[in-house]
């Protein structure tokens, strides 16, 4: 199933008519392998309001965890509460050299944030307001039957619950051009794998669906098609009680730089394990992710380039004479970080590979993807005490290079992990559980 809509006023993606990867495959030639010039000065697109609808407002701070037993509808719109809260509320308050700056428990490219999220339950179908932490009441009406019909592989048993993510097609193009299609893609993979996180810790058997009739759940939530689009619907049963112990607050980008210390091999190793585990999404991959690791001061690991063996999780060695510092275009912020930095772990995929089977959609599938797993490695570093930062500057076709990977193959993201440099930026966390150690 496929839109149909004329395409957003923007000369890029997503493609105006289904081609079969051709224009998929155009728009990554001459914007998405690219780096853009970027201009600072150009503010992001303004979340998204509807005015007029009613306002629901949620418990705030939330409890984590929730009472033991505890049922009703006043539990069930707090634990709904510390669900949207901990996937995209604004969750801490930031002191930075630029001045004082809320936060969210996912990164975004740029700041941008251009995700939106839809909920849909038994009482209605609702838009999260992330500043208000409140939701506006869309449509009183059950849709989740009306949701499960237009995936392409619905659930066995209706879902009890979805989340919709969107995204505001002009959130970040007046800063990054076109090539703000891709961070687009990969941020609404961020706030899936945030999704899926947060429910599979509340017991919710959840499902990422990444191919649904465009057009139908677009007119279901209300959107203008040249201006917002679905990109994925999570469906799962009704969350339980979201386990405190995920280290979904002590996850932060390392703005402060990393410490020049070395990383334990064993720690880097169960990052990457929980970074390949496989991901709930209603399709199966025809080339899926592979991982790399460029290594500067990893104790036990040579410096250069590496690859995750997918069978046994050992590290193989590709190439020497490589550290992080030499993926990043020189003199910018990402040579500066690469240098501090441990390692950067590199996320790869083959776009080749989807085009036959779905079409241009898989340029935005294999992106989503690519965010799932960055997710995943963030979250893993702050469990292990780690900075993390997720970076779509890279050289890509220097660092294919490096890969030696085959040629439809490429570089998708990097995350650079390390030692945060002294006690990071000073955070005050707004959310009723601990923060960082």
């Amino acid at each position: 199933m496929r839109s149909t809509s004329p395409a957003p006023p923007h000369d890029a993606y997503p493609p105006h008519a289904e081609t079969g990867g051709a224009a998929a495959r155009r728009y990554h030639a001459r914007y998405g392998s690219v780096l853009p010039a970027i201009d600072p000065a150009a503010g992001s697109a303004a979340p998204k309001r509807h005015p007029g609808t009613p306002l629901l407002p949620l418990p705030f701070p939330p409890v984590l965890p929730s009472p033991p037993g505890d049922r009703g509808p006043a539990a069930a719109m707090e634990r709904l509460g510390a669900l949207l809260a901990l996937l995209n509320g604004v969750t801490r308050v930031d002191w930075t050299g630029a001045g004082v700056t809320v936060g969210r428990p996912v990164p975004s490219g740029g700041g941008a944030y251009p995700g939106e999220v839809y909920v849909a339950t038994a009482d209605g179908l609702c838009h999260y307001l992330p500043s208000a932490h409140a939701l506006e009441l869309l449509s009183p009406v059950d849709h989740r039957a009306d949701i499960a019909r237009a995936l392409d592989g619905p659930p066995h048993d209706p879902p009890e619950s979805a989340l919709l993510i969107t995204t505001r097609l002009d959130a970040n193009l007046a800063r990054y051009g076109p090539f703000g299609h891709r961070l687009q893609a990969l941020d609404t993979g961020v706030l899936t794998g945030q999704a899926l996180t947060l429910l599979e810790s509340a017991n919710a058997a959840p499902t990422a669906h990444a191919l649904f009739a465009d057009e139908e759940l677009g007119h279901l939530l209300g959107l203008d098609f040249a201006t917002e689009r679905v990109h994925t619907v999570v469906t799962a049963r009704t969350p339980g009680a979201i386990d405190p112990d995920v280290p979904l607050l002590r996850r932060r980008t390392a703005r402060s730089g990393f410490e020049p210390v070395p990383l334990p091999s064993a720690t880097l190793l169960a990052v990457l394990e929980e970074a390949a585990r496989p991901i709930p999404l209603d399709h199966a991959a025809p080339a899926d992710c592979a991982l790399y690791v460029v290594a500067h001061r990893v104790t036990g690991l040579e410096p250069g380039c590496h690859r995750r063996d997918a069978r046994t999780g050992e590290l193989v060695r590709v190439a020497g004479g490589i550290t992080p510092r030499g993926l990043f275009p020189p003199n910018g912020p990402g040579e500066l970080a690469g240098f501090e930095a441990a390692c950067a772990v590199l996320v790869t995929g083959d776009y080749e590979s989807g085009y036959p089977g779905h079409g241009d959609r898989w340029y935005r599938m294999l992106n989503l993807r690519a965010g799932v797993i960055g997710q995943r490695i963030g979250l893993a570093a702050a469990r292990a005490g780690l900075g993390a930062g997720l970076r779509c500057d890279v050289d890509t076709p220097a660092a294919d290079a490096v890969l030696d990977t085959h040629p439809d193959r490429t570089t998708l993201l990097a995350v650079l992990l390390g030692q945060e440099r002294g006690n990071g930026t000073p955070t005050c966390h707004l959310l009723g559980v601990p923060g960082p150690p």
